[in-house]
């Protein structure tokens, strides 16, 4: 399997290339983004700064590996990266044309936290919001819904492919995302990337039934990029799977809980 036999086998026979276009490139630079905004909100000034904010730690400390640790809220680190985000696409604006083509557009490229759903029965902290969404100005195809799960232990993937995980694409009633492609990111305190997403790929295959998986390299992105088919049913359309990227990202917990 890859995103063009996806998009194949949902195109209800229409060519699927101008799709997979543009949500590779959609992918791609979403991918751009988040993972310079890992690499600023983890630098020492940055870490010096967000640490005296109250809210940043979650309100109880955790014991991982015999030590009580502090450990940063999943709310927190969404908010810094859209922070981070925002800045990254500003400064890629002004310098686009003179270093990097690929990143043409990224001027159009919206990044909002805690975002509605399209279908909803509720408001507020009622209404079940995405973690992360990437869309672009003017487009009604290209809305990317991204779910952020915190994990420190193995245990951490149960709520992680859970209904308010994973599942949450699953959602008949209030679907996470209407369109094709979805997002998890792992924000991993624990381990490192390659362990996590070799524990998220045995996880989807582990499941019940197994969620078939596989890798594809997004564009010029140096690593493979782990994508899960999961189920899904919409009134508004015959496709009944999402095909959901999964990306982990690194931060700390203080003190570090990484060996």
């Amino acid at each position: 399997m890859t995103i063009s036999a996806f998009f194949t086998a949902h195109g209800n026979g229409s060519d699927p290339a101008p799709r997979v276009l543009v949500w590779e490139q959609m992918l791609y630079q979403a991918m751009r983004l988040l993972d310079e905004a890992q690499r600023r909100v983890c630098s020492a000034d940055n870490q010096k700064e967000l640490r005296k904010l109250e809210g940043w730690w979650r309100n109880k400390r955790v014991k991982v590996g015999g030590t009580e640790c502090l450990v940063p809220s999943e709310e927190a680190i969404s908010e810094a990266l859209w922070a981070e985000m925002e800045n990254i696409r500003d400064e890629m604006t002004l310098r686009i044309g003179a270093f990097d083509p690929s990143m043409s557009g990224v001027d159009l490229l919206q990044v909002s936290p805690e975002s509605p759903r399209k279908v909803r029965k509720g408001i507020g902290k009622k209404s079940k919001p995405t973690d992360i969404r990437f869309y672009r100005t003017g487009s009604e195809i290209l809305d990317l819904r991204v779910e952020a799960k915190v994990v420190l232990k193995e245990s951490d993937l149960k709520p992680y492919l859970s209904k308010d995980g994973l599942k949450r694409f699953s959602d008949e009633d209030e679907p996470y995302t209407t369109h094709e492609i979805g997002g998890m990111i792992a924000y991993a305190l624990t381990s490192d990337k390659s362990t996590w997403i070799n524990r998220i790929e045995g996880a989807l295959k582990n499941e019940k039934p197994p969620l078939e998986t596989f890798r594809q390299r997004v564009k010029t992105i140096s690593d493979e990029t782990l994508f899960s088919r999961v189920p899904c049913k919409l009134t508004s359309t015959a496709r009944d799977q999402v095909l959901v990227f999964h990306v982990v990202l690194e931060f700390e917990c203080e003190p570090t809980a990484r060996t």
